[in-house]
């Protein structure tokens, strides 16, 4: 029998939504005291908006 996950995959692609999303880094406390994060990659998304910003004004 394996030992149960420290932060299910549910909760670790919640934080990931919400951290790309908002584009910060969202941390929470494991039980044992650990303190686990999810960052997004801020160069992907700066460069996504540019895209994105970039072709509502081209005509």
């Amino acid at each position: 029998m394996t030992t149960p996950a420290i932060v299910k995959s549910a909760d670790l692609k919640r934080m990931a939504d919400v951290a790309k999303a908002k584009g910060v880094t969202v941390w929470i406390e494991a039980p044992d005291g650990r303190k686990i994060g999810v960052s997004p990659d801020l160069d992907k998304i700066e460069k996504s908006r540019k895209n994105a910003e970039k072709e509502e004004i081209d005509f």
